[in-house]
């Protein structure tokens, strides 16, 4: 992911996403009705923030919980992506942000986050999109062929 800078912070995000895709009503999350064909599920099962490292020296001072679902939606006859995304975070401020007013590191911080979230989910739309292309035409030459 490209870093994302804010203030006197650069980020570096980098995460592995664990997808589970499910199908045809079978265990689907409450909130995604049944008749969808087709869910895919994610999770950020590692991640790092290279960047924060002055500000966060102790790892476990810093939590990250991103979990979410991507599904289909049709009216008539048109599509589009839906996906609902859920994101946790906690974090203990380091003593040398004492001097920062609460508002001032609030704003920055929500700031950071939000445009990191933006970056992860155009970036992974785009991705899914290619994947999902290459599919498409990988299949087209399967049946042509046969």
């Amino acid at each position: 992911m490209p870093p994302i800078q804010c203030l006197f912070l650069n980020v570096e995000p980098t995460a592995d996403v664990r997808l589970r895709f499910k199908s045809n009503g079978e265990d689907y999350p409450p909130h995604i009705p049944n008749h969808i064909t087709k869910v895919l599920e994610l999770h950020f099962v590692r991640w790092e923030l290279q960047g924060l490292n002055s500000f966060y020296n102790d790892p476990y001072h810093f939590s990250l919980d991103v979990r979410g679902t991507i599904h289909p939606e049709r009216r008539g006859k048109r599509s589009w992506l839906k996906n609902q995304m859920e994101m946790k975070i906690s974090f203990i401020v380091s003593p040398a942000m004492v001097f920062v007013p609460e508002h001032v590191l609030q704003d920055a911080l929500e700031l950071v986050f939000q445009t990191m979230w933006n970056e992860m989910k155009k970036e992974f739309h785009g991705k899914l999109l290619a994947d999902y292309n290459s599919f498409k035409r990988y299949n087209s030459k399967k049946k042509n062929s046969i």
